[in-house]
């Protein structure tokens, strides 16, 4: 298992939960349960995106999220398996994690906000689009 980069932000941050993150995931990526669900092949897999999305409930073996979100598998385990002092580092806005290969909005490489370390150059983006 690949772990997250486990540095420490001189800004406290709040436990992100394994069901949290499956949701920041999935919002980020703009779909609902039902299309991640018809994405993967059906009902079953949107019983199964509920049960991720459950407080409390930590799942054993995930569907391929990957093919439909960014998600990342080792990233799950950790915060379902691991006490949350070894939690990789999250954005709050969207569950990214030093180690996805996801572009900003400008097509940059996503990294932490300078402004705010809690999130993402994305979602920092995000912020100031919206704000305009």
């Amino acid at each position: 298992m690949r772990h997250v980069d486990f540095s420490r932000s001189d800004v406290g941050t709040p436990i992100i939960q394994p069901w949290e993150y499956v949701a920041m995931r999935r919002r980020d990526a703009g779909l609902s349960i039902e299309q991640v669900a018809a994405t993967l092949g059906g009902r079953a897999y949107e019983r199964h995106l509920r049960m991720l999305e459950t407080p409390g409930i930590r799942i054993k073996i995930i569907a391929n999220l990957p093919v439909v979100m960014p998600f990342s598998e080792e990233v799950y385990r950790q915060l379902a398996d691991l006490p949350p002092h070894q939690h990789p580092r999250l954005c709050l806005g969207c569950g990214w994690d030093d180690h996805a290969d996801v572009p900003d909005r400008f097509d940059s490489q996503t990294t932490w906000s300078r402004t705010n370390p809690t999130i993402c150059t994305r979602c920092e983006q995000q912020s100031d689009q919206a704000e305009a």
